[in-house]
């Protein structure tokens, strides 16, 4: 007998199709987020920056060491100090009225150290000297002596040296010399005079009739001018006019104005007198 084959209905092969293609369609349109995520690798690693991988602004930069940076103690001994300020020099010393002798800034403790210092310095010889004469507390006279002469060793008067104290130390100064046969009549005693030659005009009498009159400046005796004036040869005394150059000295300057009579003795100082000016 031949065997008989039973055949499948062509239903049944659809239906299998069917399933298939909605098998494939599921693989294409599923709802899976797994799926639907883009791949990691697409996803730029600058979108999602990672705090380890990002280099920091304290990476770029390097942070110094401690010791890179100096300390405020260290600063403070390295810096190079300030130099002191230079001791401001004492102000000039002023006197309420000028003076022959000596410089302002010095100070005779007594009127007879400032007259003998005035003889033996200004005059250049030595000094004899009277008894000190008190006019007040604070102002008083010495008589100023020749040395006298001969066996007798008579002394002669040859001027009276005026002295007061000023300044703020109250030293003793030696603020004129007066005498009837040596003295200045122009510029008066205290007078601002010019900083050019100035015409002195005065009295006096000596050994033929030599008047040496003399510029200086107090507490310096060498002459910033001198001249050679003739008075009275015998016991009068005669009028003279004399030109001093006083150029180039600063304003303020006290200058004395200094006569002296020749007597052809070297330890007789002469008829002798002096004033003191200031130049303006």
């Amino acid at each position: 007998m031949t065997p008989t084959r039973l055949r499948r209905p062509r239903v049944t092969v659809l239906v299998l199709l069917l399933a298939l293609a909605l098998v494939s369609c599921g693989d294409g349109g599923g709802t899976d987020t797994a799926a639907s995520d883009p791949p990691a690798s697409d996803t730029p690693s600058s979108a999602t920056p990672s705090i380890e991988a990002t280099p920091t602004e304290d990476a770029a930069t390097p942070t110094p060491t401690p010791s890179a940076e100096p300390s405020p103690e260290a600063t403070e001994t390295t810096s190079p100090t300030p130099a002191p300020n230079p001791t401001e020099s004492s102000p000039p010393v002023e006197l309420s009225q000028p003076a022959i002798w000596p410089a302002a800034d010095v100070v005779f403790a007594t009127p007879e150290e400032a007259a003998t210092d005035f003889v033996s310095t200004v005059l250049g010889v030595t000094p004899t000297l009277g008894e000190f004469a008190a006019g007040d507390s604070r102002s008083g006279e010495i008589e100023l002596r020749s040395p006298g002469e001969g066996d007798e060793g008579r002394q002669v008067p040859r001027g009276v040296l005026l002295l007061r104290q000023l300044g703020p130390a109250d030293g003793w100064f030696v603020i004129g010399v007066a005498n009837e046969f040596a003295r200045v009549t122009a510029p008066e005693t205290h007078a601002t005079v010019p900083a050019a030659p100035l015409t002195v005009e005065g009295i006096g009498r000596g050994f033929e009739g030599t008047v040496v009159v003399t510029a200086y400046v107090p507490g310096d005796p060498t002459p910033i001018d001198q001249a050679i004036a003739a008075g009275g040869a015998f016991a009068d005394p005669e009028a003279f006019t004399v030109e001093l150059d006083l150029s180039g000295l600063p304003a303020g300057t006290q200058v004395a104005l200094l006569l002296q009579g020749g007597t052809g003795l070297e330890t007789d100082p002469g008829e002798t007198g002096a004033i003191p000016v200031v130049v303006g």
